[in-house]
């Protein structure tokens, strides 16, 4: 019984955190071209994953946030969306 405590309040609090994820259809919808790269932290957070390099002074940059089955991409151009895609979406 002290084992399993603490095992099922971390599986709460994951199921918890699963279900605020900010990974979904309708955040990735308030999204658009030219949004600044603070604007689409304000929506989804603080990026998983981030990669990115520079073409002849031009700066673009990939940031990945992951929650459940999806996941959403954005590419900035300097500090603003260039590109965004939602992969794993179950919805229509």
């Amino acid at each position: 019984m002290t084992l399993r405590l603490p095992v099922l309040a971390s599986a709460a609090a994951l199921l918890l955190l699963a279900a605020c994820s900010r990974v979904t259809a309708d955040n990735y919808a308030k999204i658009s071209s030219g949004m600044s790269r603070d604007e689409v932290h304000g929506i989804l957070g603080s990026p998983d994953e981030a990669s990115g390099g520079g073409i002849g002074g031009l700066t673009m940059t990939t940031e990945t946030w992951k929650g459940g089955k999806q996941t959403i991409s954005i590419t900035f151009a300097g500090d603003k969306v260039a590109l965004k895609t939602l992969r794993g979406n179950d919805e229509p």
